[in-house]
């Protein structure tokens, strides 16, 4: 069975609402803790001082601000911290257990040659060979940090080429890097100024974004409320939790959100609802009709009620061309409550996804997920932490949970400019070595990941812009030097930029986007890749029964 980050958010969501009004989980829970003792494979900490400790979670791009609870100097609790500017305290199931994770059975603790055990010493040397035979493909799924950049430099000098895994909130923005020339990466959605959201099945109120951030706007603006100040409008086929809380639903039928957006968009321009112009596409409002399943009247109701309360952005589950046209079409793009360009940076990545032809070795970073496989012939080289599938040639074990030194770029979908850092907490528990320090063994002249963390802080506090968030907020330019920056930063603290000023980006749309519509799945699951699960939520959710089948949630 197969099972992602977004599913281990929705079995969250879904956990805390049942919670209060069934006794299972309560009882569920009790046999865990009296279950979860006798695990010999975790170790017990020893008896010592109790401390807190703060730091940013690592497991996604995220970087959901953490409250690590440390005994004896090993962690024993993990919690949300409440003074992160973008989480607020909130934190997805996995993380609440990741201090768990080290110590899991499926933990990566030697190097694998083709399902079979070898060591360090072999995988160095048939690296370091492969290396001066040709070109290197390196594949980062966590761009941005400092070890992205260390990447990007090995690649270049040894004629490879950089290359990254997106994920779906990313992707979803992929199509204003073609129209804009500026980096899917640098946008981010301006929610705190929308007033009408319209969602193509994005699992807003289930882990999208950033856990906590979208679910704290909603609270604030919406939950509740006859008239909310935040509209939120759910296109989707089936009953999720969000569609189920969000001001409105539509119902359509499966896989045709990218029409239902062409129909919108030629009610708007007809109608002039909006001051826009841009190519219209060729469907007609009575094929619209026929393909989602709403009459004609239901759609141009629809149009009209986007366009009465604006600012208005519509957000797509994954990539589509025409939902991103249709924010084009409303002005959404550059402009305040919209798609906003949070950062300056101009470098526009290569996809992961494009086959990799004419390179000797493929070298895969510890963040890139399980379910991407590389389509080449070359030598692969995977770091991981945790085992989730076969791989056809090297598997190295990497760091993981609180056991090496990192820094955290700004989420995805965020609208601001945010830096962090994570400390190395843990002592590895096994012989484990990051792709950077792999690099380096070979390479001497590549800096290391303290090296340009040292450069970020000294860019920042240059800068003398945002501020510092922990307890209390400090503004960059009241602090007297770089280290006392990354002072802060280790101590887990966040610094937070101003926010983006708006101005229309100039977009080259001239024909409206044709998308195909995803081909549907045999199964119905089959989009749950197996999980690496802490222990705890791996009982509870086989327990549980918390997963519904998709024919339930419609009823």
């Amino acid at each position: 069975m197969k099972f992602t980050r977004r599913d281990l958010l929705v079995w969250g969501a879904g956990a805390a609402a049942g919670i209060m009004v069934t006794p299972v989980p309560w009882k569920v829970l009790d046999d865990v803790s009296i279950w979860s003792q006798n695990w010999p494979w975790i170790p017990q900490p020893a008896r010592g001082p109790i401390e807190i400790k703060s730091s940013s979670c690592t497991l996604c791009p995220n970087g959901c601000g953490l409250r690590l609870r440390m005994a004896a100097g090993w962690p024993v609790g993990v919690a949300g911290s409440s003074t992160h500017p973008v989480s607020r305290g909130a934190l997805c199931p996995l993380a609440f257990g990741a201090h768990q994770l080290n110590w899991h059975p499926q933990r990566l603790r030697n190097v694998q040659h083709r399902e079979s055990s070898s060591s360090w010493n072999e995988a160095v040397a048939a690296f370091a060979k492969a290396r001066e035979e040709g070109p290197i493909v390196v594949i980062d799924g966590y761009p941005g940090r400092a070890a992205s950049s260390i990447l990007q430099a090995f690649s270049q000098k040894r004629r490879g080429s950089y290359r990254v895994v997106r994920g779906p909130e990313t992707r979803a923005l992929t199509p204003y890097e073609a129209w804009t020339g500026v980096p899917a990466s640098s946008f981010g959605y301006d929610l705190d100024n929308t007033k009408t959201i319209l969602s193509f099945a994005a699992p807003l109120l289930d882990g999208w974004g950033t856990p906590g951030r979208f679910t704290r706007l909603w609270a604030e603006r919406a939950a509740g409320m006859e008239n909310p100040e935040l509209r939120v409008i759910q296109i989707e086929p089936s009953l999720s939790r969000t569609a189920a809380r969000a001001w409105r639903r539509i119902s359509i039928r499966d896989g045709s959100e990218d029409v239902l957006a062409a129909g919108l968009a030629r009610v708007l321009t007809e109608q002039k609802l909006v001051p826009a112009h841009g190519p219209l596409p060729s469907i007609s409002l009575a094929d619209v009709a026929a393909r989602t399943g709403l009459n004609a009247d239901a759609i141009r109701e629809l149009a009209r009620t986007i366009a009465s309360e604006t600012p208005a952005v519509a957000i797509a589950r994954d990539y589509s061309a025409s939902i991103a046209a249709l924010n084009v079409l409303l002005g959404s793009v550059g402009a305040k409550g919209g798609i906003v360009r949070r950062s300056k940076d101009t470098r526009i990545y290569e996809s992961a996804q494009a086959p990799i032809a004419n390179a000797r070795a493929v070298l895969i970073d510890a963040s890139v997920p399980w379910d991407y496989i590389p389509q080449t012939d070359a030598e692969v080289f995977r770091f991981a932490a945790w085992t989730g599938g076969a791989t056809k040639d090297w598997l190295l074990p990497a760091p993981g949970f609180l056991e090496e030194l990192t820094d955290i770029p700004p989420a995805p979908t965020s609208s601001v400019e945010t830096y962090a850092v994570a400390p190395q907490l843990l002592k590895p528990v096994s012989e484990v070595e990051s792709v950077v320090q792999l690099l380096r063994l070979l390479d001497s002249s590549l800096p290391s990941v303290d090296d340009v963390i040292n450069s970020r802080c000294g860019d920042l506090f240059h800068g003398r812009a945002g501020t510092l968030i922990a307890q209390t907020a400090v503004e960059v330019n009241t602090l007297a030097s770089p280290q006392k920056l990354k002072e802060l930063l280790l101590a887990g603290a966040i610094w937070k930029g101003e926010p983006p000023a708006a101005g229309k980006l100039h977009c080259e749309l001239k024909k409206w986007p044709d998308d195909a519509p995803p081909a549907p799945s045999e199964k119905w699951d089959a989009a749950w890749p197996l999980p690496v699960l802490p222990p705890l939520a791996s009982k509870l959710y086989i327990e549980s029964g918390l997963r519904e089948h998709p024919d339930r949630r419609t009823v």
